[in-house]
């Protein structure tokens, strides 16, 4: 199941950074369901890199 996630993942945010990037070659404005799914997946990316990092400070200080 994580591999699946982590598929998804990957391929949801190259498809971000790839229409970001030509869009922004073009000149063109982003779709908003691009920039929903962009900031969705930052967000999610920021949470679990918050959770993770608490997680690894409560084991290295042995709670």
């Amino acid at each position: 199941m994580i591999e699946f996630s982590v598929f998804i993942y990957g391929l949801l945010s190259m498809f971000v950074l790839l229409v970001a990037e030509q869009n922004r070659r073009l000149a063109k404005p982003n779709p908003t369901m691009v920039t929903v799914v962009g900031w969705g997946l930052f967000s999610m990316s920021s949470t679990l890199a918050i959770l993770f990092g608490a997680m690894a400070l409560a084991l290295m200080l042995g709670m």
